[in-house]
């Protein structure tokens, strides 16, 4: 008997009339839509990107086996006569960073160089300007 007025009690309360908002039904079918459009655009632009990097890789590739297949069996392109013979370092140079580790790594001095050409700039805009006036 409990259980008959739990089940009633529920049954009454669940097919009660649900109130449906047509504006968040608009919206949402809007929402379903734009995501739909953006995948599909996504989706071509994707494949035109990897149409255009096929294209440009059969392109780099066959050019390549062109200019192997003209130089194929050929002996060696002779130096001219009398020229100095080619010098060979001893041991191959160091390599050294571009920039030094202070600069790489201290954020103070690189967000202040980042002002100083930001600033730069602003000063060249300003110039430009008092010789257009």
């Amino acid at each position: 008997m409990k259980y008959y007025v739990l089940v009633l009690m529920l049954g009454v309360t669940a097919c009660g009339k649900e109130e449906i908002d047509p504006r968040a039904l608009v919206l949402e079918r809007a929402d379903e839509q734009v995501a739909a459009i953006r995948a599909n655009l996504l989706r071509d632009c994707e494949r035109d990107v990897m149409e255009a990097a096929t294209a440009r890789a059969d392109s780099l590739l066959l050019d390549r086996a062109r200019r192997m297949r003209r130089i194929a069996g050929r002996p060696p392109k002779p130096g001219r006569p009398g020229a100095p013979p080619v010098k060979e370092l001893s041991q191959p140079l160091p390599l050294r960073p571009l920039f030094p580790f202070e600069i790489r790594f201290d954020t103070l001095l690189r967000d202040s160089l980042l002002r100083d050409s930001i600033r730069q700039d602003s000063i060249m805009q300003d110039s430009l300007q008092l010789i257009v006036d």
